[in-house]
C-alpha cells in the first residue's frame, strides 16, 4: 500500500518562501540525524529519513517545486511537463552524505539493504506523486511468418502497473463510453451528453495492475528485432512511460533460420503432392507443383525472415505421410470452409 506525500515544507520545517541554502541546511541537519546508519535497527529513524529525503527531492527542482505549489501532492494526470528522473547522487551530495554508487539509475546501491530497500520505495512514491518520469517496459512479441507478413492485430500484457488506457489515467470517462458496463456514481453536468462517471475498467484509480492486455496492431512487414511504441501505456509518471513492444518470430517445431532464409518441412499425402495442392506453412501459403515427391524442395521467394527491408526465402522439405498428411488436408479443408467456402 502506498503511502501519502505529506507537505514537503512541513517535514523539512521550513517556511514556504524558503531560500535554496535553507531547504539545503535543513535537510542536512534531519538527514544526518535520522540516517540509518546513525540508527541501526530504528524503524521509526529509517521513516523519517525516507519522509525528509523526499521532501527535498521536491522542493530542491524548480520546476517540481513551482508544480507542488501549486497543485498540491495530487497532480492532473493531464500535466506533462517532465521534470525528469530525481538523481539520488546529487541529493547526497549536497548533504555531504557518502553513498557507494553502483550503477547509473540515480538510485543508490549503499550496501545497507534497509537502506536501499528505502530508495527503491522512494523512486515509486516519487512517480505516483508525479514528480519523477514513469519508467518504458520492453515486452517481446512472438509472431508467426504469415503475421510478420501480413500485419496482425495482437494482443501483450503489460508487465508492470501501468496508465489505464480507457480513461487516458484522468479516472473519469464519458457515460456514453461505458456501453453496458457498470459504471460508477455520475457527476453533475450541464449536459446529459456529457456526463462524466467512474472509470469501469480502472475503478477511478486511473492506473491498472500488472498484467493488463493491450491489442497492438503489427503492420505489415515487420522486420526481426522491430519495436512498436505504445506512447503513454507504461508505468504511471510525469510523464507517463511507454511500452515498447519488441517484434519477433515465434519459430515453430522443426523449423530453422540461416540468416533470413527460413527452412521446415511440410507434409502431404501421396496424392498431395502428386497432383500438386495448395498448403499452409506458419500462416504462409505454399503453392505445391504436380508431380512432387517426398524430399523434394518447395522454394516460397521473400516469405522467410525479414530485416531491414529485405526478406528471405522459405525452403519447405516435401514429406508424405498417410495419416498426418491426411489431418493436415482435413484441417486445410475445414479452413477454407469458415473462410467462405471450400475451393473450386
Amino acid at each position: 500500500m502506498s503511502r501519502t506525500l505529506r507537505d514537503p515544507y512541513e517535514v523539512l520545517g521550513v517556511q514556504r518562501d524558503a531560500s535554496p541554502d535553507t531547504l539545503k541546511a535543513a535537510y542536512r541537519q534531519k538527514a544526518l540525524r535520522y540516517h540509518p546508519d546513525r540508527n541501526p535497527g530504528d524503524r521509526e529513524a529509517e521513516e523519517r529519513f525516507k519522509e525528509v529525503s523526499e521532501a527535498y527531492a521536491i522542493l530542491r527542482d524548480p520546476d517540481a517545486r513551482a508544480r507542488y505549489d501549486r497543485y498540491g501532492a495530487q497532480q492532473p494526470a493531464t500535466y506533462r511537463h517532465d521534470t525528469s528522473n530525481v538523481d539520488w547522487r546529487d541529493v547526497f551530495r549536497e548533504a555531504d552524505i557518502h553513498v557507494d554508487w553502483g550503477g547509473q539509475s540515480g538510485v543508490p546501491q549503499t550496501g545497507n539493504a534497509v537502506f536501499d530497500m528505502l530508495f527503491g520505495m522512494m523512486s515509486g512514491v516519487l512517480r505516483q506523486a508525479g514528480m519523477v518520469a514513469g519508467r518504458t517496459y520492453e515486452v517481446r512479441l512472438g509472431l508467426s511468418l504469415g503475421a510478420l507478413h501480413d500485419g496482425t492485430e495482437a494482443t501483450i500484457a503489460v508487465p508492470g502497473p501501468s496508465v489505464c488506457q480507457t480513461c487516458k489515467g484522468t479516472g473519469r470517462v464519458d457515460a456514453s463510453q461505458v456501453g453496458g458496463r457498470s459504471p460508477g456514481p455520475f457527476e453533475a453536468t450541464s449536459a446529459p451528453q456529457s456526463a462524466m462517471v467512474v472509470c469501469p475498467d480502472c475503478g477511478g484509480r486511473r492506473v491498472r495492475r500488472a498484467g493488463v492486455r493491450l491489442s497492438v496492431r503489427v503492420p505489415a512487414g515487420a522486420g526481426l528485432g522491430g519495436k512498436l511504441r505504445l506512447a503513454g501505456a507504461g508505468e504511471p509518471g510525469n510523464p507517463p512511460g511507454d511500452v515498447l513492444v519488441q517484434v519477433g518470430w515465434a519459430q515453430p517445431q522443426g523449423a530453422s533460420a540461416n540468416g533470413l532464409d527460413v527452412t521446415g518441412r511440410l507434409t502431404l499425402t501421396p496424392i498431395e503432392a502428386a497432383r500438386g495442392a495448395d498448403a499452409e506453412f506458419d500462416g504462409v501459403s505454399v503453392t505445391v507443383p504436380k508431380g512432387s515427391r517426398a524430399g523434394d524442395t518447395v522454394v516460397v521467394r521473400g516469405k522467410g525472415l525479414i530485416g531491414q527491408g529485405v526478406s528471405g526465402d522459405l525452403r519447405l522439405t516435401l514429406e508424405t505421410a498417410w495419416l498426418e498428411g491426411a489431418a493436415r488436408a482435413a484441417g486445410r479443408w475445414l479452413r477454407k470452409l469458415t473462410q467462405g467456402g471450400e475451393r473450386k
